[in-house]
């Protein structure tokens, strides 16, 4: 069962990624992805873990299936068909 806190942040996340959207220029942005952060920092904390353990996770799934450093999306992996 999720606590009060795992909702909250759940939810001040969902603000926070509006917020980005909303963005009119860089400046503006790169604020709104440093809050994003910083809640991401507080889940991964409820989560018992820290940013760097999802720093790690990130990293190998970027291995295992790439990143987006040449901004190509796969729609479906392998594993699915």
């Amino acid at each position: 069962m999720e606590t009060s806190w795992l909702k909250t942040l759940k939810k001040k996340m969902l603000e926070e990624w509006d917020e980005y959207l909303q963005a009119a220029d860089d400046a503006s942005a790169l604020e709104e992805l440093a809050d994003l952060l910083e809640v991401i920092h507080a889940l991964a904390k409820t989560h018992g873990a820290s940013l760097q353990t999802v720093e790690t996770l990130r990293k190998e799934k970027c291995e295992e299936r790439g990143g987006f450093d040449r901004r190509v999306f796969l729609h479906c992996r392998k594993d699915d068909i």
